[in-house]
């Protein structure tokens, strides 16, 4: 069996996007019966003791059941994330989501907050599988490439799952931290590749230079492989930097490498 990837979690997406869903707090790719709602009704009712949240109202109850034992899938936007690892196999794309992992089971918030890989959304490298993230509704998707995202939501932007262009909804991007990123090694060409650990964070740079524009940040402790043979020195900083191996131009300084 392979690895979780960020190009599994976007075919997982897109098995989501092709099925007939409605946004369900707490759902996780499941098939939506009246036993499933009472099932989330009751653990939302833990959530949120007071009922003064929005993810179950009486008139969201009767609207679910209407679609009860009739082919539909409940989920919310980060379970849509995290039904894929949940799946027990990284091809199944996480239908029925057999596989639940209480470690992994975490909100929106605190998956970025887990994530080592971010930035403003304004830096997002072209990576599919990155993830997006409003922090002030909040709510999170999946980038999957060309400028398209997919996510799970309810009210303006849709009923379940759904398809959008990118847009200034969303503040942020982070790597899945329970995924891994494949970034196309440069196999077969004669390049050599040397993974490594960071012993402090590093800025992700467009070109070997401090001033390039920054695309991202690589927190202390991640891993990264670089291209062997890509040091370039910056004039300008006198500071060596080593090309990230991956389709896109992406730069860290040397000296960030243990």
């Amino acid at each position: 069996m392979g690895a979780y990837t960020n190009i599994g979690l976007v075919k997982h997406a897109q098995k989501a996007l092709a099925l007939p869903t409605k946004y369900m707090w707490g759902g996780t790719l499941y098939p939506i019966t009246d036993a499933y709602i009472n099932s989330k009704v009751s653990d939302y009712k833990k959530f949120d003791p007071t009922g003064k949240t929005t993810g179950y109202t009486p008139e969201r109850i009767q609207t679910l059941r209407t679609f009860a034992g009739k082919g539909y899938y409940g989920v919310d936007c980060v379970c849509l994330i995290k039904s894929y690892p949940w799946s027990g196999n990284p091809e199944s794309g996480g239908v029925k989501s057999p596989k639940y992992n209480g470690a992994t089971d975490v909100n929106a918030g605190t998956m970025y907050n887990l994530a080592k890989v971010k930035g403003k959304i304004s830096t997002m490298p072209e990576i599919p599988g990155l993830i997006v993230y409003s922090k002030s509704h909040p709510h999170v998707g999946i980038y999957i490439g060309n400028g398209y995202t997919i996510e799970s939501t309810l009210g303006a932007r849709g009923d379940g799952v759904v398809k959008r262009k990118l847009d200034n909804f969303w503040e942020l991007w982070f790597e899945c931290p329970f995924i891994e990123y494949q970034k196309a090694a440069a196999t077969g060409s004669g390049i050599k590749t040397k993974t490594c650990t960071l012993a402090f964070p590093a800025k992700i740079r467009s070109e070997p230079k401090a001033t390039a524009k920054q695309l991202g940040r690589l927190e202390a402790g991640s891993t990264v492989a670089y291209i062997i043979g890509s040091d370039t020195i910056d004039n300008a900083s006198k500071s060596t930097y080593v090309k990230i191996d991956g389709e896109t131009d992406q730069w860290i300084v040397k000296s960030a490498i243990k």
